[in-house]
């Protein structure tokens, strides 16, 4: 019976000692666990900054575009200054981080705190790209130097160009030849290839001093977007401006739609031919002169160029003239006048001797396949020879005598 209540006694013994050996180790898991969400976020927290880009494997055509965008998000209550850089871009690839509107090349973000900066990743595949994959490496580094990070996109490149959908923006005649000043207008299509309506914003990207405007093809609202059905077209006129100035040239002008993630583009291009600009003038800066009726009288003009292009066969032609005068022009023809060049013309006046003095108005027209050019009026004054200036003193004082005695010989009778 005692041998009993003492083995009774020590089973309960070993049960206390279990039960305190357990409720200790589940307070020991417990504290634990409690204590490893700490230690993550202590981890967590020794980073600045995220770089995330969501498609790391793409598949692309030869020739064609990729854009995607890449996240900088700062995980720290301070801005954040993060530098961008790409490694290992194939020869002859443009790749680069842009400004999403309007569109820079950027190099680095400034993040404020607990936020987020978007910038565009950009590829364009050369059209003679051999077929393969290709490893492009993205790296971010803030610029304290405790956080950075790389990714690894991978674009798969293919003979056959990848449908993308989303919007397609065509033109029909995307080249066209102005002189410089002019405004030239295209037509373009933007097509909404998805089954939802989408609203589309539009920019361009055109040289500094142009100037491009969005309108409806039939009116003359100038616009910044414009709605599309599902599967619609909506045809749009894009006018563009360039400068007075411009140099002659071909100049690309980009055009950009985008709804949400979808974007598309075109590249227009405006050739300039330059234009001339035919200025004349005299050193004075006047156009008059004055002669003697009966004497050949040479005035020197000043024929520029003021503008882009050229000025070929340049002739002149007294347009208007009074009766029986004599317009010559020496040298009666240019063959060019390049822009920036002023050439000298003389022109020999020749009046009747017996031109009443005052003054008159001759014009002439310059003449080229060139150019159209205004009449140029010139102002003319007349004065009588010496000679002829006495004999009319003499004439009129005759007069004046016979008349004198007329009256003489009358008063007597």
């Amino acid at each position: 019976m005692g041998i009993r209540i003492l083995g009774s006694g020590r089973i309960w013994l070993f049960f206390l000692q279990f039960l305190f050996l357990a409720s200790g180790s589940v307070i020991s898991s417990s504290y634990a666990a409690e204590k490893a969400p700490e230690k993550k976020d202590a981890t967590e927290t020794k980073s600045s900054f995220n770089l995330i880009l969501p498609y790391t494997d793409v598949t692309v055509g030869q020739g064609q575009d990729v854009t995607m965008d890449a996240e900088v998000v700062n995980r720290t209550k301070n801005p954040v200054h993060v530098g961008i850089a790409l490694e290992g871009v194939p020869k002859g690839w443009e790749v680069g981080f842009h400004s999403r509107y309007p569109s820079y090349p950027v190099r680095s973000v400034m993040v404020q705190a607990e936020k987020s900066t978007t910038v565009e990743l950009k590829a364009k595949v050369p059209e003679k790209t051999r077929p393969g994959n290709y490893e492009l490496k993205v790296s971010a580094k803030d610029d304290t130097g405790t956080t950075s990070q790389t990714e690894t996109v991978t674009f798969r490149v293919t003979t056959k160009k990848v449908e993308t959908g989303g919007l397609k923006l065509t033109s029909q005649y995307p080249v066209l030849t102005t002189p410089a000043g002019q405004t030239l207008k295209f037509t373009v299509d933007l097509k909404n290839e998805t089954n939802k309506p989408l609203t589309a914003s539009l920019v361009a990207q055109a040289p500094e001093g142009w100037v491009v405007r969005f309108k409806p093809q039939f009116g003359d609202t100038v616009i910044s977007s414009i709605a599309l059905k599902e599967n619609g077209t909506e045809t749009l006129s894009v006018e563009i401006d360039s400068p007075v100035r411009a140099q002659t040239t071909e100049v690309p002008v980009t055009i950009r739609a985008r709804a949400g993630a979808f974007e598309a583009s075109t590249n227009l291009k405006v050739t300039l031919k330059g234009s001339p600009d035919l200025r004349i003038g005299t050193r004075a800066e006047t156009l008059n002169t004055s002669l003697t009726a009966g004497k050949r009288t040479p005035v020197e003009i000043l024929v520029g160029n003021a503008g882009t292009a050229p000025v070929r066969n340049l002739t002149f032609v007294a347009s208007k003239k009074p009766e029986k005068w004599t317009v010559e022009f020496k040298p009666d023809k240019v063959d060019v006048i390049n822009p920036g060049e002023v050439r000298e013309i003389k022109i020999e006046l020749l009046a009747p001797p017996r031109t009443i003095a005052g003054d008159y108005l001759i014009s002439f027209t310059p003449n080229s396949p060139d150019t159209a050019a205004k009449p140029v009026e010139f102002r003319v004054t007349v004065s009588t020879p010496t000679l002829w200036g006495w004999l009319g003193v003499g004439i009129v004082a005759a007069v004046v005598l016979g008349l004198g005695v007329v009256f003489v010989r009358l008063g007597r009778r």
